[in-house]
């Protein structure tokens, strides 16, 4: 199959193993990224396809942005953290978020083939070494993938980390931290739910399988607690959503599911040991954590810079989102962190 790139990309040839898409949004410019844009599928070998987007120049130095989630894929306004006449920017989907294929795939969904499917990622296109960012979620895979493949990160820049411990995981199911209309939800189906352990793995039940009115009512608790978790505004109840939209909340919250309640395959002390490896190879580490993140406690990132006294901890006025003032220091530290002079 004959691949056509942007200009500005065509210089990187895709091998084989990549496939072109035919998406609308292939060749875009993001609103406010000057940079070109292109699309397509890594095939895995065990036959997932894994939706990348691509960005910037192509001799530019690499990143490699990690999404967060589990499950929610990545969005063309990441890109808008990079320049797009100094960086290449590659974004995936990590296997069944996004428009990664089959979506709310959970077959093989592991950190393991997760980790794997970055190499393959990165040995495809011809990349030495990137740099890797990562918030939230994508911040406790970029730990991971740092310590596996310390040979290929460059740097290092986490915003937001989740430890995956168990009371990080927990404490999104605590009718105290946004969770109560999800209580609600389950509650309505007649499940008995004791503790957020319950919680969790009764919500995880009902999105895998449950009927579609339970899946869809399910996610769209799940919804609703995580905007009221980050402070923002829940949509109208009035608001029926599209077929599609409904759809892809469900594969979102059945992919992360599945990884909260077994906290990832990871857990605090293991990426508490991955911060380590990660500080033993001495690689540039920088820390974003906003100040009043309720998703990922202020805590974690006084854990990790003990893990990693190398580490630089930055401080930001804000929550967990990475907009406003944390997408300044985002945009900030990715040009700090900058190894290609």
């Amino acid at each position: 199959m004959n691949i056509v790139l942007p200009r500005r990309l065509a210089a990187a040839r895709l091998p084989h193993s990549l496939k072109a898409t035919s998406m609308p949004d292939a060749s875009t410019i993001s609103a406010g990224f000057s940079g070109t844009t292109t699309t397509f599928y890594l095939r895995t070998p065990d036959a997932q396809r894994v939706h990348v987007r691509l960005a910037g120049t192509a001799d530019g130095e690499p990143w490699l942005v990690l999404h967060g989630g589990p499950g929610s894929g990545c969005s063309a306004a990441m890109a808008q953290w990079f320049d797009p006449r100094r960086h290449r920017v590659v974004m995936p989907d990590q296997r069944g978020a996004g428009r990664s294929r089959p979506a709310g795939c959970l077959r093989r969904n592991t950190v393991g083939a997760l980790l794997a499917d970055l190499e393959q990622l990165r040995r495809a296109l011809g990349i030495e070494r990137w740099g890797v960012v990562g918030g939230s979620w994508g911040a406790a895979l970029a730990l991971a993938y740092a310590a596996q493949c310390p040979h290929a990160v460059a740097a290092v820049v986490l915003r937001g980390t989740f430890l995956t411990g168990r009371d990080d995981v927990l404490a999104l199911f605590s009718p105290r931290h946004g969770g109560r209309r999800m209580l609600h939800c389950v509650k309505a189906w007649g499940e008995r739910l004791p503790d957020a352990r319950a919680r969790l793995l009764t919500v995880s039940r009902l999105l895998q399988s449950g009927t579609p009115v339970q899946k869809r009512d399910t996610a769209a608790a799940w919804q609703a607690s995580e905007q009221a978790l980050l402070g923002l505004s829940p949509a109208s109840p009035t608001r029926r959503q599209p077929r599609r939209e409904r759809m892809a909340a469900v594969n979102k919250y059945r992919i992360q599911a599945h990884y909260l309640r077994n906290r990832a395959g990871l857990g605090k002390p293991a990426l508490l040991r991955a911060a380590r490896v990660i500080g033993a190879h001495g690689l540039p580490v920088t820390l974003l954590h906003g100040r009043a993140d309720k998703v990922c406690r202020p805590a974690n990132a006084l854990r990790l810079q003990a893990a990693m006294p190398g580490a630089r901890l930055a401080w930001v006025d804000g929550g967990h989102l990475a907009a406003g003032l944390m997408r300044d220091a985002l945009v900030a530290a990715i040009r700090a962190a900058g190894w290609q002079r």
